[in-house]
């Protein structure tokens, strides 16, 4: 590189992921009580809308107020994610001047669902509007992952560069700006991104279900208005 040449970073788009230590305790109990749901639920059809185009069967997704369900597990997964989130917000801000710190932050989740996927279950590239960020957690996995060949990942999620919606030319020189990017999954990892990023669910097929929570939230600093 040139010694006179200088690189500045502007607009970056962060992913963050962790790992909930309730997974093993916690798992078990709340994959049960989700399958209790979808039975309650059974024949009910979810609409398929633009923003969240998915195949007509091989998927299942719940109604959207999942968190409002006073499951133990559940409310114990809401405050690990709750406490992940701020610390992601505060991250993403801590360059600003007055940067926010977690215990500043006001979270709402607009909505919360599951999904169990199988058969070839998959879903669209889509954004999320109304928030301001977004999470998956995977709850079981199942069989997702890269094949053998190290083809697209089974039932894995894909996320897709923003930037590649300015134009369609594709060379060398700009391909750090628009290559898909496959998130490594695993049972009781939580990823959360900011809403404005196309992400899919790949098709899956497996012995077991994939099982995965979602949902989208806001946050303000404690004693401000929402905006």
């Amino acid at each position: 590189m040139a010694t006179d040449l200088h690189a500045e970073v502007f607009w970056p788009t962060t992913l963050f992921h962790t790992q909930w230590d309730g997974h093993e305790r916690e798992a078990p109990a709340i994959l049960e009580h989700l399958y209790a749901l979808k039975a309650q639920r059974a024949g009910a059809v979810v609409p398929v809308t633009a923003r969240r185009a998915k195949s007509a069967q091989g998927i299942y997704e719940s109604d959207f107020q999942l968190f409002a369900d006073p499951h133990p597990g559940l409310q114990r997964l809401f405050v690990f994610i709750g406490n992940a989130l701020a610390g992601a917000i505060a991250h993403v801000d801590s360059g600003r001047s007055q940067a926010v710190r977690p215990n500043e932050l006001e979270l709402v989740v607009r909505e919360s669902w599951f999904h169990i996927s199988n058969r070839g279950g998959y879903h669209d590239a889509h954004n999320h509007h109304n928030c301001s960020w977004c999470g998956i957690y995977y709850l079981q996995i199942g069989g997702s992952g890269p094949d053998d060949s190290g083809g697209a990942p089974n039932g894995g999620s894909r996320f897709y560069s923003p930037l590649a919606q300015g134009g369609g030319y594709r060379d060398i020189g700009n391909r750090y700006l628009i290559e898909e990017i496959d998130a490594p999954i695993r049972d009781g990892m939580l990823v959360l991104f900011p809403s404005y990023l196309q992400h899919s669910g790949l098709p899956y097929e497996g012995e077991a279900d994939r099982v995965v929570i979602a949902f989208n939230a806001g946050a303000t600093r404690r004693g401000a208005p929402a905006g």
